[in-house]
C-alpha cells in the first residue's frame, strides 16, 4: 500500500520535464547547494538529477517503468538517468544520504560527495545507522569523499568503499575572508519550529532551545553592560523565528535580528568581532576563517549526545580556551570578557593548537579544483 501511495504522489504532485536530460560530463545529484558548484564548472555546464520526489524526467521515468515494472525503486530511476546521460563525474553535497552510496556504481563514473555539515551519531544523521550500513558495505561506494577532517573521513570509510580527501568546508572555502569588522557580537540562532523533536532518547529539542535561550539572555546582558551591539543571526527567513527572539529579548532597541541569507552567512561572521555559537556548522566555519568564536557546548548532556560534543569525532575536554559546558551567567561573562580582550595574534595561535585538525580553510577550494580537473581529463 505504501508503494502505491508513493507512486500516486509522484504522478500527481511532481513536476516533469518532457525532454531527455542533457548528456554531460558532470551530473549533480540533488540540486541542494547547486549555486556553490556553479563557479567551479565552466559555463555552469552540468546536469542536475533531482532526488527529493518533486522533479522527474518523464522520458527517463517511462524507460525505468518499461524496464523494471510499476514497482521500481528510486535507485532504478537514478541509474536509468545516469546510463542515459553518461557522465564521467557524479557529485553531490548530500553526503549524509545513503542512496548516493548505492547509485551510479559503474566503472566509467567517478563519484564524489562533498560534506556539507558537521556530522554526528544522533538519529537525524548518517552515522546513527553505521551498524546497518557496515553490513551493506559491499554495495556502498563513493570514489572520493571530500570531508571536513580526517576523523570524519575514517568514520565514513567504516561503511563506504572509497578514499577520503580533507578539504574543509566547501561552502566556506567558496568565499574570501572579509577583513573589516562592524558587528560587535553575532549570535548564531539554532531555532526550529518542531519543539517535540527528540535530539537523543533523553534530550528534547524543547529542552535544548530553553538552554539556547538562557545563553542568549546572558549574552544580551553582557552586551548591554559593555555597550556593544548584538545581532541575532537567524537560522531561516521566518517571521516565527524573529518573534521567538523578540519574546526573549523584547523590542529591537539594543539588539537586532538578521534574517538568514545563505550566500552572506560567512560575510556576516567575518564582519563580527565575536561570534557566539552552540556546536554548529557555521560556528565551526567561522573559527576556520579566523573569526573569534565563543562556543557554548549545550548539547553535551549525557552519553547519548556525546557525538554532539565540540570537535567530535576528536576528543576534547568539556571546557577549553574558547568553549565551555558551564552555561551559568558568571561562566558566560567570564568567557565573553576573555574573548573580547584576546588579541587576534593570540587567538590565531589558540585556534591553530586546538582546532586546525577539525576544520581548515582552503581558499577558493583549490583541492577540489585540482581533483575536478584531473577527473575531467580522464
Amino acid at each position: 500500500m505504501k508503494i502505491l501511495i508513493n507512486i500516486f504522489k509522484i504522478f500527481i504532485f511532481a513536476d516533469y520535464s518532457f525532454k531527455y536530460p542533457k548528456k554531460n560530463k558532470i551530473v549533480l545529484w540533488d540540486d541542494n547547494l547547486k549555486k556553490f558548484l556553479e563557479p567551479y564548472v565552466k559555463n555552469q555546464n552540468f546536469t542536475v538529477l533531482h532526488n527529493r520526489g518533486k522533479n522527474y524526467n518523464f522520458l527517463i521515468l517511462l524507460k525505468t517503468l518499461l524496464k523494471k515494472g510499476p514497482f521500481f525503486r528510486g535507485i532504478d530511476y537514478f541509474n536509468t538517468f545516469l546510463l542515459y546521460v553518461e557522465p564521467k563525474i557524479l557529485i553531490t553535497f548530500t553526503d549524509n544520504n545513503d542512496v548516493f552510496y548505492r547509485i551510479g556504481n559503474f566503472k566509467n563514473i567517478k563519484k564524489i560527495f562533498i560534506q556539507n555539515g558537521y556530522r554526528t551519531e544522533t538519529k537525524e544523521d548518517v552515522f546513527f545507522n553505521k551498524k546497518k550500513l557496515k553490513i551493506e558495505k559491499k554495495d556502498l561506494k563513493v570514489d572520493y569523499m571530500l570531508t571536513f577532517n580526517e576523523k570524519v573521513g575514517k568514520k565514513y570509510q567504516e561503511f563506504i568503499n572509497g578514499q577520503y580527501k580533507v578539504i574543509g568546508s566547501f561552502r566556506s572555502n567558496r568565499f574570501k575572508i572579509y577583513k573589516k569588522k562592524s558587528i560587535d557580537i553575532l549570535f548564531i540562532s539554532h531555532w526550529r519550529a518542531h519543539l517535540n523533536y527528540m535530539v537523543t532518547p533523553t534530550f528534547s529539542f524543547k529542552k535544548w532551545l530553553s538552554l539556547h535561550s538562557s545563553i542568549l539572555k546572558n549574552v544580551h546582558s553582557f552586551a548591554k553592560s559593555e555597550n556593544l551591539n548584538l545581532v541575532v543571526y537567524g537560522k531561516y527567513k521566518d517571521e516565527k523565528e524573529k518573534k521567538f527572539f523578540k519574546n526573549i529579548l523584547g523590542p529591537e532597541k539594543n539588539w537586532r535580528f538578521l534574517n538568514n541569507d545563505r550566500m552572506r552567512s560567512y560575510h556576516y561572521c567575518d564582519m563580527s568581532k565575536l561570534v557566539i555559537s552552540s556546536v554548529s556548522t557555521l560556528g565551526y566555519e567561522a573559527i576556520s576563517r579566523s573569526s573569534k568564536v565563543a562556543i557554548f557546548n549545550t548539547f553535551n548532556q549525557d552519553n547519548s549526545s556525546k557525538s554532539k560534543n565540540f570537535c567530535w569525532p576528536y576528543r576534547t575536554k568539556k571546557d577549553g580556551p574558547f568553549w565551555t559546558s558551564n552555561l551559568s551567567k558568571s561562566s558566560c561573562n567570564k568567557l565573553l570578557k576573555k574573548m573580547f580582550r584576546l588579541k587576534m595574534s593570540s587567538w590565531k595561535k589558540i585556534r591553530a593548537q586546538n582546532f586546525d585538525k577539525v576544520l581548515k580553510y582552503d581558499e577558493d577550494n583549490k583541492i577540489f579544483k585540482v581533483l575536478l580537473k584531473k577527473l575531467s581529463k580522464n
